[in-house]
């Protein structure tokens, strides 16, 4: 068997178009939708992120109010910050760049961008929603990869599901997702010091890699037929893998791009959950 691949730069270009035309029609009806998006330091990789953030919203419309704080800044200054954009009515969804300088908590900085214009749907609030069917705001990836699912055609709901890794912007959110009423899923989340990882791998009939270790699953922990998602990412001497290794293509039945960045599905779920809280707003 050799897997087919999920065409991540047509999807998105596709969301793209559709965002185009949602933002268009938002401003015909005199709603401008507006995204703050807040970096702290002057980190390189996260100002790239934010620079190609702030290219797709040019692209389709949506105004950016991009504010840049020192890296010594306090919780204190940065949670008030986070307060006075929140209260701010231009504004649409309010994203914080992360990872955030160490001596700041993220989890209450996430916290204070109110659950209407969390963009990054990491509010508790919408986290729990999605255990719900009917979750309000899903985090960017997890959005991108459920998209990519429902591209295969697979019936989730009773499916089992293995999501390798448990960080709080993938592994965690995909896991309260797909297992919860909306999705219907049998998931089973796994980490690199999980025990018997080939064997619950084996047995599954989709996988999501998001541990950032290169070519950590390789074809032998792969059953024939299963759809394999990797949105890890690592750079060993200084070249971009995934969690997945190529050859895993050789038996898997759907599979994204080996060694190939998930980022652009992220993006454009990004605009599309902007435009999600703007048209919710006006609705309202």
């Amino acid at each position: 068997m050799a897997a087919r691949f999920f065409d991540l730069d047509a999807l998105g270009l596709a969301l793209l178009e559709e965002s185009k035309s949602r933002a268009a029609t938002l401003r015909q009806q005199g709603t401008i939708p507006c995204l703050a998006l807040v970096e702290v330091g002057d980190d390189p990789q996260s100002a790239t992120y934010v620079s190609r953030k702030i290219e797709d919203c040019e692209k389709v419309g949506i105004a950016v109010r991009k504010i840049v704080l020192s890296e010594s800044i306090t919780q204190a200054d940065l949670l008030e910050q986070i307060l006075r954009l929140d209260e701010d009515s231009a504004i649409t969804g309010i994203l914080v760049q992360l990872p955030l300088p160490t001596h700041l908590e993220e989890g209450q900085v996430l916290q204070a961008i109110s659950a209407e214009k969390d963009v990054d749907g990491l509010h508790p609030v919408n986290l729990l929603s999605l255990t719900t069917s009917d979750p309000s705001v899903i985090p960017c990836t997890v959005r991108g990869i459920d998209a990519v699912l429902q591209q295969a055609g697979l019936v989730l709901e009773g499916a089992n599901v293995a999501v390798l890794g448990r960080g709080r912007l993938v592994g965690g959110p995909a896991a309260l997702l797909l297992s919860g009423k909306s999705r219907n899923a049998t998931v089973t989340i796994l980490h690199r010091k999980s025990r018997n990882l080939k064997n619950v791998l084996k047995n599954s009939d989709v996988i999501i890699a998001a541990a950032g270790s290169a070519h950590l699953i390789t074809s032998d922990m792969v059953r024939s037929g299963a759809v394999v998602i990797d949105v890890g990412m690592s750079w060993p001497e200084g070249s971009l893998q995934g969690d997945v290794h190529p050859a895993v293509a050789d038996v898997a039945s759907w599979m994204t791009p080996p060694d190939r960045s998930f980022g652009v599905m992220t993006r454009m779920m990004l605009l599309k959950t902007v435009l999600d809280l703007a048209e919710k707003r006006i609705a309202a």
